[in-house]
């Protein structure tokens, strides 16, 4: 555990002198690197094009492993990944079965308030979600965190203003500073960074 000003915070990742090195490549970062996440924590990575943030991200999810060093993750850690493609979403599915794929037990009409809170009327619910607009698929991903039976312990964003515009980017922005979780962003964005009050800075 790790007390800060009076709050026993719990550890979720530890990254210990790891790197990483695809096939047949050096090593990405000149350096080992070593950081620790704390439950509640606002990070941001950063780093110019290329400095291996999204292979960072991948690590600290466990999609890859570090090919030196330890990446600790606590037991049952549960995480949210909000790529640039919002892969999270079903093509194949409406709008309104895609929320409902995160909650079983919340009744429908619970559901539909939550999609009128996210901007998406009644007329659009049994709308493919392959046919959203970047600004639609992130509100939807952000409406089925809302409805999701568990909140998670890490919600991780990569790039998440990119192709967006500036009403959404405020209605990403308050969701995020609602989220009294741990949360690791990666962007370009100075004033999306500065609104979300990020505490520490991993720099690549």
């Amino acid at each position: 555990m790790h007390r800060v000003f009076g709050l026993t915070r719990k550890k979720l990742i530890e990254a210990r002198q790891i790197n990483f090195a695809y096939k047949e490549s050096s090593n990405l970062w000149q350096d080992n690197l070593d950081f620790t996440v704390y439950s509640g924590e606002r990070i941001w990575l950063a780093g110019n094009n290329g400095s291996g943030k999204s292979t960072l991200l991948k690590l600290i999810t466990s999609t890859l492993e570090p090919t030196e060093g330890t990446m600790y993750r606590t037991d049952n850690l549960q995480y949210v990944y909000l790529d640039q493609e919002y892969s999270l979403i079903r093509s194949s599915s409406t709008i309104l079965e895609q929320v409902a794929s995160f909650n079983s037990v919340m009744a429908e009409h619970e559901l539909k308030i939550c999609l009128n809170r996210f901007l998406f009327p009644q007329k659009v619910w049994d709308k493919k979600c392959a046919y959203l607009s970047g600004g639609e698929r992130m509100r939807l991903v952000l409406c089925c965190l809302m409805v999701s039976q568990s909140t998670p312990d890490v919600i991780i964003a990569d790039e998440p203003t990119n192709n967006i515009d500036i009403a959404n980017i405020h209605i990403l922005t308050d969701v995020l500073k609602d989220y009294e979780g741990t949360l690791i962003v990666v962007s370009h964005d100075m004033t999306f960074i500065e609104d979300l009050k990020i505490s520490k800075k991993i720099l690549l």
